[in-house]
């Protein structure tokens, strides 16, 4: 087949450029649209051909000079650059003829489907977040635009089937008024660079090591962490009344928030808040406020932790469980954790029935209890892989590539 693969990033090691990779090794013809600094065009995208893909690259900062004007006007409606993208994505399309396109999150999905009205194609919207679907969730500062809903929605209608990276996302979806038979759910895959070079065990007593000295955690306190960015969605509050309650049935640990943080309309900083319910609950010394970790060191940080918690509200996927697996480091996550199924199949993680501090708290202090062997750490992350391998997940998504090239479009 021959395949368009719409994304918005071809930095190496990002997660769809890998998957275009992937279906390129099976065979298929692949050409990828994609915003790039290294090209200088914009008029006329930049060629560039990598491990058997045909990449086509527009400037990721500049405007078309023909729609200046345009992108000027409606730049606090559209956004700076829609004329500019919309017309670049025509002409790939027209350029390219593929037999299907694989279109990756919401802004391109729209601008696909508007492409689609003048350039009849066959197209798969990848659905990668929980918002604007009309469904709402309750956590502080959650998004609600009823203009963009609708906007999503049209697009989503347009496309000629749906790919949800989870069952979260799946039932999202449902919820929102799409029928499930449109949905295939295949999930993202695990990134090399993710992985432990050598062995793991060593590597994880020198992690320790490390952060145990930076922060100067106590030789027999157990380290709890959070990896993400201080959003509220992340529900990172949670996770402190669970620990709250954890310390009171007698757990001795250090509770480490790592990620920088974020201004909420309605909620402000995120951090803040958090701060000061740690200091309501009177964990304030045992918790430890981290900021950004350097992209570097973030393996070190969930290498060092015997426990990895996600207290999301929902996390249509969830990549931390995943690179927290990878290190050997066990996940607790709730229900709404995307990635939560096949990690749990791995024993990976283990996910709450509900989303509440008690069962959070128990959970916590039964792993701790059961303790981890060596043995079980490799076996984690080997089945990990073998569960999240991007060639494998390349032959689920083809599969479903080649139901819809074969296929009219699905109505709605």
């Amino acid at each position: 087949m021959r395949i368009g693969h719409i994304i918005s990033d071809i930095r190496p090691g990002t997660v769809h450029l890998d998957m275009s990779k992937a279906i390129a090794r099976r065979g298929h013809e692949v050409k990828v649209y994609a915003e790039d600094a290294r090209s200088s065009s914009i008029v006329r995208p930049t060629l560039f051909t990598e491990e058997g893909i045909e990449i086509h690259a527009i400037n990721d900062k500049r405007r078309n000079p023909w729609l200046l004007i345009f992108d000027k006007t409606f730049k606090r409606l559209l956004g700076r650059r829609f004329f500019t993208a919309l017309y670049a994505l025509y002409r790939f399309v027209r350029t390219t003829q593929c037999e299907v396109y694989l279109v990756e999150g919401d802004s391109l999905a729209m601008l696909v489907a508007l492409v689609s009205i003048v350039q009849p194609i066959k197209w798969i919207a990848c659905l990668h977040d929980h918002e604007h679907f009309g469904v709402l969730l309750g956590y502080p500062g959650e998004p609600r635009n009823r203009i963009r809903v609708r906007v999503k929605r049209w697009a989503l209608d347009k496309a000629s089937g749906l790919r949800a990276n989870s069952e979260v996302t799946k039932n999202l979806m449902v919820e929102s008024g799409i029928r499930p038979e449109r949905i295939r759910v295949v999930p993202l895959h695990y990134v090399p660079r993710m992985t432990i070079a050598g062995d793991l065990n060593e590597y994880r007593n020198k992690a320790r090591m490390f952060v145990r000295a930076r922060w100067t955690v106590p030789a027999e306190c157990k380290i709890l962490i959070s990896m993400c960015r201080l959003t509220p969605f992340k529900g990172i509050d949670l996770a402190l009344r669970g620990f709250s309650v954890a310390t009171e049935m007698g757990l001795d640990a250090r509770f480490m928030i790592c990620g920088g943080d974020r201004i909420v309309k309605g909620v402000g900083s995120y951090r803040n808040l958090l701060e000061r319910l740690a200091k309501e609950l009177g964990i304030f010394d045992r918790v430890i406020f981290t900021g950004s970790i350097p992209f570097s060191k973030v393996k070190t940080y969930y290498a060092a932790a015997d426990l990895h918690l996600v207290p999301s509200y929902i996390d249509t996927f969830n990549y931390s469980a995943v690179e927290a697996a990878l290190t050997g480091t066990l996940s607790i996550v709730t229900p709404l954790t995307g990635s939560g199924r096949w990690l749990a199949e791995a024993g990976a993680a283990r996910i709450l029935m509900e989303r509440n501090e008690t069962e959070l708290a128990s959970t916590i202090v039964q792993c701790l209890n059961d303790g981890s062997r060596s043995d079980e750490s490799t076996h984690m992350c080997t089945s990990v892989m073998t569960a999240l391998s991007v060639d494998r997940l390349a032959g689920e998504l083809l599969a479903y590539a080649a139901q819809i090239a074969g296929s009219a479009r699905t109505e709605n």
